[in-house]
């Protein structure tokens, strides 16, 4: 973990004055990728880091509950704006490196672009035992820089691809200076795990997780609890 919890917390605070609903960007393109590995109907889904509760609002069209964790009191305000058509959502402002992970609790668990800032291999041991059998880790997140030619290439398509979905989707290519401030303070001592490592913790703690690094500078962890 790079910074202190109370600081990422206020970096978000701020950043949650900019996150629009139903725009594009690198994390919701891959929220159908996630989805297909939930089963429909599942009882009780948990989601780390929620920030608006985009990917939350899309858990709850497949699960009977959704508990949605964020740090940031503000970002957890948008979202219970944001979702109250959804009965079947609970938001909760937490800590998780504080908060209590029941045992055998969940049939799915769904983390966005948030253990970067957190212990990958402590996190990854609290979401693995708060799975029942048979239920699912789901990880979207960042990984740290260009490793060999295949890495420099896919960069390389996936920049011009981005402005491309960022025109398409949302009308305009670059966010305002508003928000460009706000992430670029934020991400300033931000740090990625590298792809190797995130193989080596991934396949340590959970045998036979499918990892796999994406277009858009991430990488997603898929794991079942048999």
């Amino acid at each position: 973990m790079t910074k202190p919890m109370a600081e990422i917390q206020a970096e978000f605070d701020r950043i949650a004055q900019f996150s629009g609903e139903g725009g594009w960007d690198h994390n919701n393109h891959y929220h159908d990728f996630l989805l297909k590995h939930v089963t429909p109907g599942s009882d009780e889904v948990l989601e780390i880091g929620c920030g608006t509760g985009a990917f939350s609002r899309r858990l709850a069209q497949r699960a009977k509950h959704v508990l949605a964790l964020d740090l940031s009191p503000e970002m957890i305000r948008i979202a219970k704006e944001r979702s109250t058509e959804y009965r079947n959502i609970d938001f909760e402002v937490a800590d998780v490196l504080q908060w209590e992970f029941p045992a055998e609790r969940y049939d799915a668990i769904a983390s966005i672009a948030t253990l970067h800032h957190l212990p990958f291999d402590e996190m990854l041991l609290k979401m693995k035992r708060a799975l029942r059998p048979g239920g699912v880790l789901l990880v979207l997140d960042l990984f740290q820089g260009i490793e060999n030619f295949g890495d420099l290439a896919r960069s390389a398509i996936a920049i011009p691809m981005s402005a491309l979905y960022k025109l398409a989707k949302n009308g305009h290519v670059q966010d305002s200076l508003e928000a460009r401030a706000a992430w670029d303070a934020h991400g300033q001592d931000d740090h990625y795990l590298r792809i190797p490592e995130v193989r080596r913790i991934g396949h340590e703690i959970l045998p036979g997780a499918q990892i796999t690094q994406h277009l858009f500078w991430r990488y997603s962890l898929v794991w079942k609890r048999s």
